[in-house]
C-alpha cells in the first residue's frame, strides 16, 4: 500500500525521526572535533551532510502541515512552546548546576543583574546572548548551539503569516522564496565585524528560504511521490555533482551557509531518504526522538571537556558523545515524551 493512500501518513511513515538525529549528531560531533581540537579531516568529512540547514528544511515541511491540521492558532504555538521549552529549561538548569559544581560560578553569581538578564534571553527568545562573566569558561559560550533556537521560534511566528499570504495567493510560494534566497545570497556582503551583522545573522532573514521551501514541499505531495518513485543513486550522483561544480564556481557547499543550489539537491535527497525503507526510523528508534536532546546538550557537554583538559584525542569526541547522548535519552524519557503527551491536536503527537 502507498503511503500516499491517506493524507497523513505523509508525515507518519517515514524516517523523519532518524533523519533528525543524525542531523543533530552531524553538529554535536563537528562542534566536538573542533573544540577538542580532533584532525581538521574528520571535521571536513562530517560536514557534508550539514545538520542545521537540514533541521531548518524539515522544520518547514512538518510545522507548517502542523499548524494547517492545528484547528486554532492557540493549539498550534501551545504545541510549540511544549515542544521546546520545557527540555529548554531542564537544560538550562543542567548548565547552571554543572558551571556551579565545577566552581566556575560562585552561588553569588545567581542573584546578579548580569545573571538574571542571562536566565532570561536564555528562557525567551534572545539565547544568542552571551554575557561576559560566562566568556572564560569552554569555548566562551556555554551553549551556543541555541541560537537556532531563537531562529525556530521566529519560524513559528511567522508561519501563520505564511499561510494567510499564500493562501491568498499561490504566486507568492515563488516570490517570497525568490525574496528569502536573495536575503541568503546578499548576507554576506555585509560587514562581519558589525553589530548589524551579527544581528542579522540571528534574524530568520539569511535563513528562512530553507524553511519556506520545507513548507512548499509538504504541500505538494506530488513531487515528493515523484522523488519517492525516483531511484536513490539518482539524488546521490545530483547532489555530489552539484557540490563539485559549486565548489568549483567559489560557492559554500558545506555547512550553515550551504548554497541554495546545494541545499536545494540536499533536500530532494533527504527527502528520498525519508521515504526509503520508510519503517527503518522505528525499528531503529522505536518512538524514542532523541535528536532535540543531542543539539541542546552536546555543548554544555563539550565545555566540561574543555574545562578538565580533555582534548585532542578522537577518544575525548566518543566519551562526550557518548555523554551527550546519555543525556538526550534521559531528557526525552523524563521531559520532553510527557511533555509532548499533553499536546491536543496535533498531526503528529511526537513532532
Amino acid at each position: 500500500m502507498s503511503v500516499f493512500n491517506s493524507p497523513t501518513k505523509l508525515l507518519t511513515i517515514n524516517n523523519l525521526d532518524l533523519i533528525r538525529l543524525v542531523a543533530a549528531f552531524q553538529v554535536a560531533l563537528k562542534h566536538a572535533l573542533i573544540h577538542l581540537e580532533v584532525d581538521d579531516y574528520y571535521i571536513e568529512l562530517v560536514s557534508v551532510f550539514p545538520g542545521v540547514p537540514i533541521f531548518f528544511l524539515l522544520s518547514g515541511f512538518l510545522i507548517y502541515r502542523s499548524y494547517a491540521n492545528s484547528g486554532s492558532m492557540r493549539a498550534f504555538f501551545a504545541n510549540r512552546l511544549l515542544r521546546i521549552y520545557p527540555a529548554l529549561v531542564v537544560c538550562f538548569m543542567f548548565s547552571v548546576m554543572m558551571l556551579i559544581w565545577l566552581g566556575y560560578l560562585p552561588l553569588s553569581t545567581l542573584i546578579t543583574k548580569d545573571f538574571v538578564i542571562w536566565a532570561i534571553a536564555q528562557l525567551t527568545l534572545f539565547q544568542f546572548y552571551n554575557p561576559d562573566f560566562l566568556r572564560g569558561f569552554g569555548v566562551g559560550v556555554v551553549n551556543g548551539s541555541l541560537w537556532t533556537i531563537s531562529l525556530e521560534m521566529q519560524f513559528y511566528f511567522l508561519t501563520p503569516l505564511l499561510f494567510y499570504v499564500v493562501r491568498k495567493s499561490r504566486s507568492m510560494w515563488a516570490l517570497l522564496m525568490a525574496f528569502f534566497v536573495a536575503c541568503q545570497v546578499l548576507h554576506p556582503f555585509v560587514a562581519s565585524d558589525t553589530l548589524y551583522y551579527k544581528l542579522l545573522m540571528v534574524s530568520f532573514f539569511p535563513w528562512f528560504c530553507m524553511f519556506i521551501f520545507g513548507a512548499w514541499m509538504s504541500t505538494r505531495d506530488d513531487l515528493v511521490k515523484k522523488i519517492i518513485d525516483a531511484p536513490l543513486w539518482l539524488f546521490v550522483v545530483v547532489y555530489a555533482v552539484v557540490d563539485v561544480v559549486c565548489y568549483w564556481a567559489g560557492m559554500r557547499v558545506v555547512g550553515n551557509e550551504i548554497n541554495i543550489i546545494s541545499f536545494l539537491a540536499l533536500s530532494a535527497l533527504v527527502f528520498k531518504l525519508a521515504y526509503t525503507k520508510p519503517e527503518l526510523s522505528r525499528k531503529i528508534l522505536g518512538k524514542n526522538d532523541i535528536s532535540y536532546g543531542v543539539y541542546i546538550y552536546h555543548m554544555p557537554i563539550v565545555n566540561a571537556f574543555i574545562f578538565f583538559g580533555w582534548i585532542g584525542t578522537p577518544y575525548f569526541v566518543l566519551a562526550a558523545m557518548m555523554a551527550t547522548f546519555l543525556f538526550a535519552y534521559l531528557s526525552w524519557i523524563c521531559i520532553e515524551r510527557p511533555m509532548l503527551g499533553l499536546k491536543k491536536t496535533t498531526l503528529r503527537r511526537f513532532n
